[in-house]
């Protein structure tokens, strides 16, 4: 049946793929440049006079492997040399008439099209050749791109907790980190995390069932293994897409003619760490291993090479849970009025502080997480020939996380295995025709295993819910074809490529069948008196299937050689998601009334996402020799949304009920679902059939100006306004009129759709200084203001307070904050052998040379916070969730003092007269700011002239500032509104911990 099943959709995939083929050749009439994962050399020559030069050969040669590639000027007196491999150049020029002029030291970094002009001297070939010394270019003088590389200085010097290479991406413009640094922590310009996309040599590394990676495994790529990376937040050209989002492309080591390698260890326990505010006197237990080796280097000198690298973690973190429980008199009077709920408040243990309330008391309990992570990644190299190149790369990680999840009980394992591979050929036909072809194959082998203490999950009004046993499995492949051209004609570099992206996802989110009960308050939990209660039917594992189409066109045309004018345009389209074997129930209330027939395609497809793209730099020389680059663009960028967003056809599949007391009066535990009427009360999970595809919509100007000392400065607008965008809408809600629901065989139920929109504009301005002299230093302001409707991600996203007035909840974004400041610096102290002062070897070299510092300083204004309650009554459509309180006029949300006891004022707030909703906007409270230093001091000893040892003390955290999580946002739960009980990020790793001190010996030789 799978193959006759998949013999069906062949013919479509493979009619596509050849329209797609067949178009390539109509765009190479104006075709591309340089991949997103290599980067470009491109200049004007000229003589001393400053007339162009025709026919000059240009040569670039990579100092790591001695691969050369050769062109010649054109009539424009302009070069260009695309799809060159990131790394260090040199460059030749020759031309009769003229002395030889190398420059070395040329530094290209990932998708950068570097610009060398060059001044050749009257003379002959066989005078003298002159050898300058190439500088580190500070000005992008070819985009309207903003983002930014985060070169190997920064991935190899800067203090990073945990070794999480996502971290970095902090450094790149438009960046904010919500919370620990992670993938799932960081955000770009107002996108949610669905609007993501990673790709490692070209090739897709985003989740498949989500786009960001999982959490758990943190060495998914290691980083030793990363040469560097670049950022792409807003404006970029059409060579990027699967994502209407930042695009972030990670380049991996190579091999090189010269054997190098380094081996190290990374240290850390509680003995020099502080504790959490919430932690008791005694600071927990930790302790955290990190090590590994790497070692490169030629098979064939000049034509085979190797790297490897192997990296492991093992780690075990005490952390202090804190969990309001029902303390004992109000637990003995549940029991006593209601028996039933026995087995529910016995999975709660005894509290240990009353909260004064009557009701509830603190629990607070230290406990272990438990890391055990192995990840390796070789790269295999071969220079066939000057024109014809090609690599392979394999990666891999094994990572378990043991992790407490609450001080009652509750704990999650997790077993994790997520793998990438990339075969890539490069074939130069000529000096202006180039083609790359790439395979790929992206894998998560992920299970979550959650252990309660529950028969049922059960939340609860006036103290913390309890869990019972779930099990969440994914594995997931995408295969990745990838073909791109490049044809330089004259003063055009001309681009067209396709990307094909299979996804297959065989998952689970309910592998076990799960109950769960809700009671609104805590009268009604005395009494048995349930508000609602949900029974999901186990789920046998899906076998989801997916396929993204996309190709684009581009041209960057040299206007003059100071103004560059990039056209371009791309089609994305993304074949309607499938259950592989017909296992599926698709809902659709108008279409069918219902359920619709087996083999109704899940949604329509969207054939026309069509986003073209434009992009103006110009540069001029304002203020003497420094160059002023002022740069503008547009573009539109699609997005094809999670593959989780539609897996509910699938997992309507089996028996989900969801019953309220609007429903079954007096609805009580426990319930049996199989003993109510068929269909009765059945909470299916559905998709807008007629749902679009969510894009967006930006745009930027910017200034860019050369400074003296090697500086350069920017000030910059980003703008961007997504329509279409993620949303989640319940259905099938009562009449008000009549109390009745227009499908009475079902309960109601959430559909995803795509009517959300948003809105951002920010001042961005940075200062940067590549690193040179033995110094680094960049910076990044960031004022933005996010608008939304609906927050345009499915993990992120919320459901509206009113469902027949989305404008209703037109409000501050989920990810909205105001102000983010971030500075990074390397500064190797000018000290011993080859430094300015103590030029010298000896003790005097060993003492006072070989120290540098380097630091990370993060600050951000506080994140949105929704008000909520539970109602007194229900709303007239019978919908309690996502509910806000009234705002009471003449009073401040906040407290008169804010403290992490008392956020908020809850006089501020009131229930909504019966049948109305609350008047309060959405988001229009803000959490605590957070602000971070992170230091480094290393000190570099040689012992010979290749063998170097390097111990470095990082601290995080320096001066142990608090970074506090939000307060608690129900009004209606007394005992904790506007209580502050956790701390940003309670891990080990990562941003916004307590203090944390590591050590660090690192072999490199």
């Amino acid at each position: 049946m799978l193959q006759s099943t998949i013999r069906g959709t062949r013919g479509t995939r493979m009619s596509k793929v050849r329209t797609l083929l067949y178009c390539i050749p109509l765009l190479y009439s104006s075709t591309l440049h340089a991949q997103t994962d290599r980067s470009a050399l491109n200049g004007t020559v000229t003589d001393p006079s400053g007339a162009i030069i025709q026919g000059v050969v240009v040569t670039a040669i990579s100092e790591a492997t001695g691969l050369r590639r050769e062109t010649t000027t054109s009539g424009a007196g302009n070069y260009e040399i695309p799809a060159l491999l990131v790394g260090r150049y040199q460059l030749k020029f020759t031309n009769a008439g003229f002395k030889p002029l190398v420059m070395d030291g040329i530094e290209l970094t990932v998708g950068q099209a570097r610009t060398v002009d060059a001044r050749l001297q009257l003379g002959s070939l066989n005078d003298v050749v002159i050898e300058v010394k190439a500088s580190a270019e500070l000005l992008n003088q070819n985009s309207a791109e903003v983002g930014g590389v985060i070169e190997a200085t920064q991935i190899n010097e800067i203090p990073l907790s945990g070794r999480n290479w996502a971290t970095l991406m902090t450094l790149a413009p438009g960046a904010i980190n919500y919370g620990g640094g992670s993938q799932r922590d960081i955000r770009f310009n107002g996108h949610s995390l669905d609007d993501n996309n990673f790709t490692f040599d070209g090739i897709d590394t985003t989740g498949i069932q989500e786009q960001t990676q999982k959490a758990e495994p943190r060495l998914t790529i290691s980083l030793d293994s990363i040469q560097e990376f670049r950022v792409s937040s807003a404006v970029y050209t059409a060579e990027s897409g699967a994502a209407a989002g930042v695009q972030v492309n990670v380049v991996s080591k190579t091999g090189s003619n010269t054997f190098h390698g380094e081996t190290f260890e990374y240290l850390r326990n509680q003995i020099f760490d502080t504790r959490s505010p919430f932690d008791d006197s005694n600071i927990p237990p930790f302790r955290l291993n990190q090590f590994g080796t790497s070692f490169g280097g030629p098979i064939i000198k000049n034509k085979f090479f190797f790297f490897a690298n192997y990296e492991g973690l093992r780690q075990t973190l005490g952390q202090t849970y804190i969990n309001a429980v029902p303390d004992a008199p109000f637990r003995a009077q549940v029991v006593q009025t209601s028996p039933a709920l026995e087995p529910i408040m016995n999975a709660f243990p005894a509290g240990q502080i009353s909260n004064g309330d009557g009701v509830s008391a603190q629990l607070r309990v230290q406990k272990s997480n438990k890391t055990r992570e192995d990840s390796g990644m070789i790269r295999l190299d071969s220079h066939f020939s000057d024109t014809s190149t090609a690599y392979l790369r394999y990666s891999i990680d094994n990572a378990l996380v043991d992790n407490p999840q609450d001080a009652i009980g509750t704990r999650n394992v997790i077993p994790a295995i997520p793998q990438n591979v990339v075969l890539a050929w490069q074939k130069i036909f000529s000096p202006t025709l180039i083609n790359e072809a790439k395979f790929g194959l992206n894998r998560s082998d992920y299970h979550n295993w959650t252990y309660g203490t529950s028969p049922i999950s059960a939340s609860f009004a006036g103290f913390d819910g309890v869990s019972d046993n779930t099990l969440d499995t994914e594995v997931g492949t995408s295969f990745s074809y990838i073909d791109n051209l490049t044809k330089i004609n004259g003063r055009h570099t001309f681009k067209a490529g396709i990307d094909i992206r299979r996804i297959r996802l065989n998952n689970s989110g309910n592998t076990i069948q799960d109950q769960s009960i809700d009671f609104a308050t805590n009268t009604d939990l005395i009494n048995n008196h349930s508000d609602q209660v949900t029974y999901l039917a186990a789920e046998g594992v899906r076998g989801g299937r997916r396929t993204f189409y996309m190709g684009y066109a581009q041209d960057e045309f040299k206007v003059t050689p100071n103004v560059t004018l990039n056209l371009g345009l791309r089609y994305e389209t993304y074949s309607v998601y499938h259950e592989v074997l017909n296992r599926a129930a698709v809902v659709d209330i108008v279409g069918c009334g219902g359920f619709c027939p087996k083999g109704t395609p899940f949604y329509d497809p969207n054939l026309h996402d069509f986003g073209p793209r434009l992009g103006l730099a110009w540069s001029h020389k304002f203020f003497g020799d420094k160059t002023t680059v002022v740069r503008s663009g547009f573009g539109m960028y699609y997005g094809a949304n999670q593959n989780d967003d539609f897996s509910d056809a699938m997992e309507s599949s089996v028996p989900r009920y969801t019953i309220t007391d609007a429903d079954v009066p007096n609805l009580s535990y426990p319930i049996t679902p199989f003993l109510v009427p068929q269909y009765q009360f059945y909470s299916p999970k559905a998709i807008d059939r007629h749902r679009k595809d969510g894009y967006y919509e930006n745009w930027d100007f910017n200034i860019q100006q050369e400074l003296p000392f090697n500086f350069t400065g920017q000030v910059g607008y980003v703008g961007s306004e997504g329509h279409h965008l993620f949303d989640r809408e319940q259905v099938n809600l009562m009449n008000p009129a009549t109390g009745l629901r227009p499908l009475p065989q079902f309960a109601s139920f959430g559909l995803k759709s795509n009517h959300g929109n948003n809105n951002f504009n920010a001042l961005q301005v940075s200062l940067q200084r590549r690193f040179t002299g033995g110094w680094l230093l960049q910076t990044q302001y960031m004022w933005s203001h996010a608008i939304a409707d609906a927050s345009g991600g499915a993990g992120e996203s919320f459901g509206y307070q009113n469902q027949a007035c989305r404008a209703c909840d037109r409000s501050n974004s989920g990810f909205d904050v105001r102000h983010t400041m971030i500075t990074n610096s390397v500064y190797q102290l000018p000290f011993g052998k080859g430094a300015r002062y103590l030029n010298h070897g000896g003790v005097a070299d060993q003492v006072f040379g070989g120290w540098e510092l380097s630091g990370v300083f993060t600050a951000r204004t506080g994140l949105p916070v929704d008000i909520q309650m539970k109602p007194q009554t229900r709303p007239p459509d019978g919908y309690t969730r996502g509910q806000r309180p009234d705002l009471v006029p003449s009073q401040s949300i906040y407290a008169a003092h804010k403290t992490i006891d008392n956020w908020f004022n809850p006089d501020a707030f009131a229930f909504p007269a019966p049948g109305l909703h609350g008047n309060l906007g959405r988001n229009v409270a803000f959490g605590p700011g957070y602000y971070e230093i992170d230091t480094a001091l290393q000190k570099e000893f040689s012992v010979t002239e290749r063998l170097r040892l390097k111990f470095r003390v990082e601290a995080f955290n320096l001066f142990n500032h608090p970074a506090y999580d939000v307060p608690s946002n129900v009004w209606t739960e007394t005992g904790k509104f506007g209580q502050i009980t956790s701390i940003l990020n309670g891990g080990a790793v990562g941003t916004g911990t307590p203090r944390r001190i590591q050590f660090v010996l690192r072999i490199v030789y």
